[in-house]
């Protein structure tokens, strides 16, 4: 596969920024384990949302929107570049972090573009993940009000 300059450049800024994300996003997960993971969920999100100052609220719920957007996006684009495991990266956003996942997507996408192999179907199943991912974003900003 032969990537231009711009693939090229982009890959590994891609790759390092996903890298630093999720050093400098999971460096605070330990504070919420010990319980189990549903446990640790509930004290998460209501430490970003419920019990917090106007200021986190305000960036999780921006943050949430514009997860949702990039989920939107993530889903038309890749499956219009025909990507088999498109949910890892959802999934990814959803249970690591937004900001790890979409680097990567985007990342693959280089390289999906480099190749030039192109394809292009929404699945009915997707507008449900969809649809549960602009229902959390709006749920959370009714909690934080």
């Amino acid at each position: 596969m032969q990537m231009n300059l711009t693939a090229k450049l982009l890959v590994p800024v891609y790759v390092l920024s996903a890298l630093l994300a999720l050093i400098f996003t999971w460096y605070h997960v330990p504070a919420y384990l010990g319980n189990g993971a549903l446990e640790a969920l509930i004290a998460f999100w209501t430490a970003a949302i419920v019990d917090t100052n106007p200021a986190s609220k305000f960036i999780v719920v921006d943050i949430l929107f514009l997860a949702f957007v990039c989920n939107l996006w993530m889903f038309i684009e890749g499956r219009r570049l025909g990507f088999r495991y498109l949910y890892v990266y959802i999934l990814g956003g959803a249970l690591i972090a937004i900001s790890v996942a979409f680097p990567l997507f985007l990342a693959a996408r280089e390289l999906r573009l480099a190749k030039g192999d192109l394809r292009y179907q929404i699945k009915t199943y997707d507008m449900f993940v969809l649809m549960l991912f602009s229902f959390t974003a709006v749920g959370a900003g009714v909690l934080a009000i």
